[in-house]
């Protein structure tokens, strides 16, 4: 693979970190959104084949151990969905991946955040829209987050399905942060190419 961003995990070619603060604090994929793993995650997102997050977290589980080997994570959090889009769906695929990588990785699994503002989906937007489509939409569940808080280390691993722009991550992670996470690493089972939304 060429040379990553630490932080977003896109193609150092095709970050946009230096130009505004990012609230994740580092962001890692094992697989591209392209080929065999996109075909994979669109048959669990929108064909409701659960079986491909097996697949999905024990690789997301390697790129943990690998990238973030000296983090002590205190829990897994995954990207909430909307309640419509739930309903829908039956499912949060980035939920069934966090519950999944928590058995793995033996790290308490925790719905920290929920989505409390309905959205169009960011695949729908070009990249500069995503960051104002996210903005303020994520909540905490208080009572949930409160007990982490008060610990020395609050260190949050995020579970997304995949990342393109990171606006979604970044935006979890600021609301985390701004309840007490110490730091937000996030992993995603695909990444996208930044080149891709260019063209």
């Amino acid at each position: 693979m060429p040379p990553l961003c630490l932080v977003c995990g896109c193609e150092k070619r095709y970050c946009r970190c230096k130009h505004h603060k990012r609230h994740t604090d580092r962001c890692a994929a094992p697989f591209y959104y392209e080929c065999a793993a996109k075909a994979a995650l669109h048959r669990l997102k929108f064909g409701g084949k659960t079986y491909v997050t097996e697949m999905f977290g024990l690789a997301m589980a390697q790129t943990v151990k690998r990238e973030y080997r000296d983090v002590s994570f205190s829990c897994i959090v995954p990207v909430p969905l909307s309640s419509l889009v739930s309903k829908k769906r039956k499912f949060n695929q980035s939920a069934l991946l966090a519950k999944r990588l928590a058995r793995y990785l033996c790290v308490p699994y925790k719905e920290l955040l929920v989505k409390v503002v309905e959205t169009i989906p960011q695949r729908e937007l070009p990249a500069y829209k995503r960051s104002g489509n996210v903005l303020g939409v994520f909540d905490v569940v208080k009572t949930e987050i409160d007990v982490f808080a008060q610990q020395p280390e609050f260190n949050v691993l995020l579970v997304d399905d995949t990342v393109t722009t990171g606006a979604t991550l970044d935006e979890c992670a600021k609301i985390l942060k701004l309840y007490g996470a110490g730091s937000v690493f996030a992993i995603t089972a695909t990444a996208s190419r930044l080149s891709v939304l260019e063209k």
